[in-house]
Protein backbone atom coordinates (compact mmCIF):
# COMPACT_ATOMS: atom_id res chain seq x y z
CA UNK A 1 0.00 0.00 0.00
CA UNK A 2 2.77 2.45 0.85
CA UNK A 3 4.39 2.09 -2.59
CA UNK A 4 1.07 2.91 -4.24
CA UNK A 5 0.18 5.74 -1.90
CA UNK A 6 -2.79 3.84 -0.48
CA UNK A 7 -4.02 4.05 3.14
CA UNK A 8 -3.04 1.21 5.46
CA UNK A 9 -6.65 0.48 6.41
CA UNK A 10 -7.73 -2.37 4.06
CA UNK A 11 -11.30 -1.09 3.73
CA UNK A 12 -10.15 2.43 2.84
CA UNK A 13 -7.53 1.02 0.45
CA UNK A 14 -10.11 -1.13 -1.33
CA UNK A 15 -12.44 1.85 -1.69
CA UNK A 16 -9.60 3.97 -3.11
CA UNK A 17 -8.73 1.27 -5.65
CA UNK A 18 -12.38 0.93 -6.65
CA UNK A 19 -12.64 4.67 -7.24
CA UNK A 20 -9.45 4.64 -9.33
CA UNK A 21 -10.65 1.74 -11.49
CA UNK A 22 -14.01 3.42 -12.06
CA UNK A 23 -12.33 6.70 -13.01
CA UNK A 24 -9.70 5.01 -15.17
CA UNK A 25 -6.81 6.43 -13.15
CA UNK A 26 -3.44 4.68 -13.24
CA UNK A 27 -0.26 5.02 -11.23
CA UNK A 28 3.29 4.15 -12.23
CA UNK A 29 5.66 2.42 -9.84
CA UNK A 30 9.24 1.26 -10.18
CA UNK A 31 10.03 -2.43 -10.66
CA UNK A 32 13.24 -4.27 -9.88
CA UNK A 33 14.63 -7.42 -11.43
CA UNK A 34 16.80 -10.09 -9.78
CA UNK A 35 17.71 -13.33 -11.57
CA UNK A 36 15.04 -12.65 -14.14
CA UNK A 37 12.30 -12.19 -11.51
CA UNK A 38 10.43 -8.90 -11.18
CA UNK A 39 9.51 -7.37 -7.83
CA UNK A 40 7.66 -4.17 -6.98
CA UNK A 41 8.54 -3.47 -3.34
CA UNK A 42 11.09 -5.83 -1.82
CA UNK A 43 13.17 -8.79 -2.93
CA UNK A 44 13.79 -11.74 -0.66
CA UNK A 45 17.39 -12.94 -0.43
CA UNK A 46 19.09 -15.56 1.69
CA UNK A 47 16.70 -17.66 3.80
CA UNK A 48 13.55 -15.94 2.46
CA UNK A 49 14.53 -16.59 -1.14
CA UNK A 50 15.51 -20.18 -0.44
CA UNK A 51 12.16 -20.83 1.28
CA UNK A 52 10.28 -19.44 -1.73
CA UNK A 53 12.40 -21.50 -4.11
CA UNK A 54 11.72 -24.73 -2.23
CA UNK A 55 7.98 -24.06 -1.97
CA UNK A 56 7.76 -23.36 -5.68
CA UNK A 57 9.84 -26.43 -6.48
CA UNK A 58 7.78 -28.77 -4.30
CA UNK A 59 4.52 -27.20 -5.37
CA UNK A 60 4.77 -28.35 -9.01
CA UNK A 61 4.50 -31.83 -10.47
CA UNK A 62 6.62 -33.28 -13.25
CA UNK A 63 4.60 -31.41 -15.88
CA UNK A 64 5.14 -28.10 -14.11
CA UNK A 65 1.57 -27.87 -12.85
CA UNK A 66 1.05 -26.23 -9.48
CA UNK A 67 -0.60 -28.15 -6.66
CA UNK A 68 -3.84 -27.04 -5.06
CA UNK A 69 -3.81 -24.21 -2.50
CA UNK A 70 -4.23 -26.77 0.30
CA UNK A 71 -0.64 -27.88 -0.31
CA UNK A 72 0.61 -24.49 0.87
CA UNK A 73 -1.61 -24.28 3.96
CA UNK A 74 0.12 -22.42 6.81
CA UNK A 75 -0.98 -20.97 10.10
CA UNK A 76 -1.21 -17.19 10.11
CA UNK A 77 -0.72 -15.68 13.57
CA UNK A 78 -1.99 -12.15 14.15
CA UNK A 79 -0.17 -10.42 17.02
CA UNK A 80 -2.27 -7.89 18.96
CA UNK A 81 -1.55 -5.65 21.93
CA UNK A 82 -4.70 -4.41 23.68
CA UNK A 83 -6.81 -4.15 20.49
CA UNK A 84 -10.38 -2.96 20.20
CA UNK A 85 -13.00 -5.60 19.29
CA UNK A 86 -13.58 -3.87 15.97
CA UNK A 87 -9.91 -4.21 15.07
CA UNK A 88 -10.08 -7.95 15.71
CA UNK A 89 -13.18 -8.28 13.58
CA UNK A 90 -11.63 -6.33 10.71
CA UNK A 91 -8.48 -8.47 10.62
CA UNK A 92 -10.42 -11.70 11.06
CA UNK A 93 -12.64 -10.78 8.11
CA UNK A 94 -9.56 -10.34 5.93
CA UNK A 95 -7.76 -13.41 7.35
CA UNK A 96 -10.45 -15.88 8.43
CA UNK A 97 -7.90 -18.63 9.22
CA UNK A 98 -5.85 -16.36 11.47
CA UNK A 99 -4.91 -17.48 14.99
CA UNK A 100 -4.80 -14.36 17.20
CA UNK A 101 -2.00 -13.85 19.70
CA UNK A 102 -2.70 -11.41 22.53
CA UNK A 103 0.46 -9.86 23.99
CA UNK A 104 -0.91 -7.10 26.21
CA UNK A 105 -3.31 -6.81 29.14
CA UNK A 106 -6.35 -8.16 27.32
CA UNK A 107 -9.31 -9.40 29.35
CA UNK A 108 -10.59 -12.95 28.97
CA UNK A 109 -13.72 -11.61 27.25
CA UNK A 110 -11.69 -9.71 24.65
CA UNK A 111 -9.49 -12.72 23.93
CA UNK A 112 -12.60 -14.85 23.41
CA UNK A 113 -14.33 -12.20 21.27
CA UNK A 114 -13.71 -14.02 17.96
CA UNK A 115 -14.70 -17.38 19.46
CA UNK A 116 -11.60 -19.14 18.12
CA UNK A 117 -8.57 -20.70 19.85
CA UNK A 118 -5.87 -18.14 20.55
CA UNK A 119 -2.40 -17.57 22.00
CA UNK A 120 -2.07 -15.50 25.15
CA UNK A 121 1.22 -14.09 26.43
CA UNK A 122 1.72 -14.12 30.20
CA UNK A 123 4.65 -11.99 31.29
CA UNK A 124 6.98 -13.48 33.89
CA UNK A 125 9.11 -11.14 35.98
CA UNK A 126 12.71 -12.34 35.83
CA UNK A 127 13.19 -11.66 39.56
CA UNK A 128 9.91 -13.24 40.72
CA UNK A 129 10.89 -16.15 42.99
CA UNK A 130 7.47 -17.82 42.75
CA UNK A 131 5.77 -16.92 39.44
CA UNK A 132 3.72 -20.12 39.50
CA UNK A 133 1.33 -18.76 42.14
CA UNK A 134 0.14 -15.84 40.05
CA UNK A 135 0.15 -17.81 36.81
CA UNK A 136 -1.82 -20.68 38.32
CA UNK A 137 -4.57 -18.22 39.22
CA UNK A 138 -4.60 -16.43 35.84
CA UNK A 139 -4.33 -19.30 33.35
CA UNK A 140 -7.79 -20.78 34.11
CA UNK A 141 -9.35 -17.40 33.26
CA UNK A 142 -8.31 -17.96 29.62
CA UNK A 143 -9.65 -21.46 28.85
CA UNK A 144 -9.37 -21.01 25.08
CA UNK A 145 -5.69 -20.04 25.17
CA UNK A 146 -2.40 -21.71 24.45
CA UNK A 147 -0.31 -19.81 27.04
CA UNK A 148 3.06 -18.29 26.16
CA UNK A 149 5.29 -17.55 29.15
CA UNK A 150 7.47 -14.60 28.15
CA UNK A 151 10.04 -12.72 30.19
CA UNK A 152 8.51 -9.37 31.12
CA UNK A 153 9.84 -6.30 29.34
CA UNK A 154 9.31 -2.61 30.23
CA UNK A 155 8.35 -2.00 26.59
CA UNK A 156 5.78 -4.80 26.56
CA UNK A 157 7.33 -6.70 23.65
CA UNK A 158 9.94 -9.40 23.46
CA UNK A 159 12.62 -8.91 26.09
CA UNK A 160 15.41 -11.04 24.67
CA UNK A 161 16.06 -12.28 28.23
CA UNK A 162 15.35 -15.59 29.91
CA UNK A 163 13.65 -16.23 33.23
CA UNK A 164 14.26 -19.08 35.66
CA UNK A 165 12.42 -21.90 33.89
CA UNK A 166 12.65 -24.18 36.92
CA UNK A 167 10.28 -21.84 38.77
CA UNK A 168 7.43 -22.78 36.41
CA UNK A 169 8.29 -26.48 36.01
CA UNK A 170 5.25 -27.90 37.79
CA UNK A 171 2.93 -25.47 36.00
CA UNK A 172 4.32 -26.36 32.57
CA UNK A 173 4.09 -30.07 33.29
CA UNK A 174 0.39 -29.71 34.01
CA UNK A 175 -0.48 -27.59 30.98
CA UNK A 176 0.38 -27.16 27.31
CA UNK A 177 2.63 -24.08 27.58
CA UNK A 178 5.03 -22.26 25.25
CA UNK A 179 8.29 -20.87 26.68
CA UNK A 180 9.61 -17.63 25.18
CA UNK A 181 12.24 -15.03 25.97
CA UNK A 182 15.99 -15.08 25.41
CA UNK A 183 16.16 -18.54 23.87
CA UNK A 184 19.00 -19.36 21.48
CA UNK A 185 20.88 -22.46 20.26
CA UNK A 186 23.09 -22.40 23.37
CA UNK A 187 20.32 -22.55 25.99
CA UNK A 188 17.18 -23.98 24.38
CA UNK A 189 18.30 -27.55 25.03
CA UNK A 190 18.52 -26.84 28.76
CA UNK A 191 15.06 -25.26 28.68
CA UNK A 192 13.50 -28.28 26.99
CA UNK A 193 15.20 -30.74 29.33
CA UNK A 194 14.25 -28.78 32.46
CA UNK A 195 10.56 -28.14 31.88
CA UNK A 196 9.46 -30.10 28.77
CA UNK A 197 7.28 -27.29 27.33
CA UNK A 198 4.69 -27.86 24.63
CA UNK A 199 6.71 -25.56 22.34
CA UNK A 200 9.42 -22.91 22.39
CA UNK A 201 9.35 -19.50 20.73
CA UNK A 202 12.37 -17.72 19.27
CA UNK A 203 13.25 -14.72 17.13
CA UNK A 204 16.27 -12.65 18.19
CA UNK A 205 18.12 -15.76 19.35
CA UNK A 206 18.42 -17.01 15.77
CA UNK A 207 18.91 -13.62 14.17
CA UNK A 208 21.84 -11.76 12.73
CA UNK A 209 20.90 -8.10 12.83
CA UNK A 210 17.37 -7.70 11.42
CA UNK A 211 17.49 -10.99 9.49
CA UNK A 212 17.34 -14.64 10.46
CA UNK A 213 20.60 -16.59 10.38
CA UNK A 214 20.00 -19.96 8.63
CA UNK A 215 22.85 -21.63 10.53
CA UNK A 216 21.46 -20.46 13.89
CA UNK A 217 17.95 -21.57 12.92
CA UNK A 218 19.22 -25.06 12.07
CA UNK A 219 21.31 -25.22 15.25
CA UNK A 220 18.27 -24.20 17.31
CA UNK A 221 16.11 -26.90 15.70
CA UNK A 222 18.82 -29.52 16.22
CA UNK A 223 19.16 -28.62 19.92
CA UNK A 224 15.39 -28.82 20.45
CA UNK A 225 15.13 -32.20 18.75
CA UNK A 226 18.09 -33.62 20.66
CA UNK A 227 16.78 -32.40 24.01
CA UNK A 228 13.24 -33.54 23.28
CA UNK A 229 14.45 -37.04 22.41
CA UNK A 230 16.46 -37.34 25.63
CA UNK A 231 14.84 -39.35 28.44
Amino acid sequence: PRALGLPRDPVDAAARIGEAVEAGRTSSIGLGRVNGRLFCFSAGIGLDAEAVRRVEQRGRDGDGRRASNAYFAVTVVGVFVDPEPGELELVAAALPQMVPQFSGRESPDLCAHLRVPYLKVFHVQADDPQPEKGLAARLPLYPGALPILETASPLGGGSGRTFAWARVRSLVQGHAVVISGGLDPDNVGACVRQVRPYAVDVRSGVGSGPALDPAKVQAFIDEVRQADAAP
